[in-house]
C-alpha cells in the first residue's frame, strides 16, 4: 500500500515528469529529425519544450475558464433557497 501512496504524491509526480522531459531532450540530442519541417526543429529538445510550454499554457487557459465561467459565490445556493 505504501508503494501506492508514494506514487501518487505530488513531489514523487513532479520529479517523474522532470525525468521524462530530461531523457526526451538527451534522446533528441542523439536522434536527429531527418527532414526538418522548419528550422525551430533543427534545435536539439525543441518538441520537449515546446509540448511542456504548450501543456503549461493550457493548463493555466483552463483553469482560467473553470474560474471565470464556472466560478459561483460562496453563498449562491443560499441566496436562491429563501
Amino acid at each position: 500500500m505504501s508503494f501506492f501512496k508514494q506514487f501518487t504524491e505530488a513531489p514523487f509526480l513532479k520529479k517523474a515528469m522532470y525525468a521524462v522531459l530530461a531523457v526526451m531532450v538527451v534522446l533528441n540530442f542523439l536522434i536527429y529529425p531527418p527532414h526538418p519541417h522548419f528550422g525551430a526543429e533543427k534545435i536539439p529538445g525543441f518538441w520537449a519544450i515546446f509540448g511542456l510550454g504548450v501543456a503549461v499554457v493550457l493548463a493555466r487557459l483552463a483553469k482560467g475558464a473553470a474560474h471565470t465561467f464556472l466560478g459561483k459565490d460562496v453563498d449562491f445556493y443560499e441566496k436562491h433557497e429563501k
